[in-house]
C-alpha cells in the first residue's frame, strides 16, 4: 500500500507504572502514569458501504491490546520491560502486536503514538 487515502484514527487509555532501567546514567523510581495510546490506521479505498474501515473493529483491536496493560508494572512485562519501558519501546512493542490484526480488517497500520502523562508525545511512523 502506498500513501493511505482514508485514515482512521483511534485512542485509549490506561494506567501504568514504570521506571527507565537508566535514565541520565541512574536508575528511575517506579512511577505512575496515566498512558494515551493512539493508532492511524490507513485504507485505500471505502468499502460497499461507504466508509473505509469499522471505528468499533479499529478502537476494539487497540482497546483489546491495551486493556492487558492497565495496572499493570510495565517493567515486569516480558517485552515492554525489556530492556527498558520507554514511551519508544512501549510503540515499537504494540506496533508488532496490532499490525496483524489490522491487517486482518483491511488496513495498515500507519503509526502508534504514545503519551506519557498529558504533555508527552512519541510518534512511531511506519508509513514513512
Amino acid at each position: 500500500m502506498g500513501t493511505a487515502r482514508w485514515i482512521v484514527h483511534s485512542s485509549a487509555t490506561f494506567e501504568a507504572r514504570h521506571a527507565l532501567a537508566t535514565y541520565k546514567g541512574e536508575a528511575e523510581e517506579r512511577h505512575n502514569h496515566r498512558w494515551q495510546i493512539e493508532v492511524r490506521v490507513g485504507t485505500e479505498e471505502l468499502n460497499s458501504e461507504g466508509y473505509a474501515l469499522d471505528f468499533h473493529d479499529v478502537h476494539g483491536i487497540l482497546f483489546d491490546a491495551v486493556a492487558t496493560l492497565d495496572g499493570t508494572e510495565l517493567n515486569d512485562h516480558p517485552t515492554i520491560g525489556d530492556p527498558s519501558p520507554t514511551a519508544e519501546h512501549l510503540a515499537e512493542v504494540l506496533a508488532e502486536i496490532l499490525e496483524s490484526k489490522f491487517d486482518r480488517i483491511g488496513g495498515k497500520l500507519l503509526s502508534v503514538s504514545v503519551w506519557e502523562g498529558p504533555e508527552n508525545r512519541v510518534d512511531l511512523n511506519l508509513d514513512a
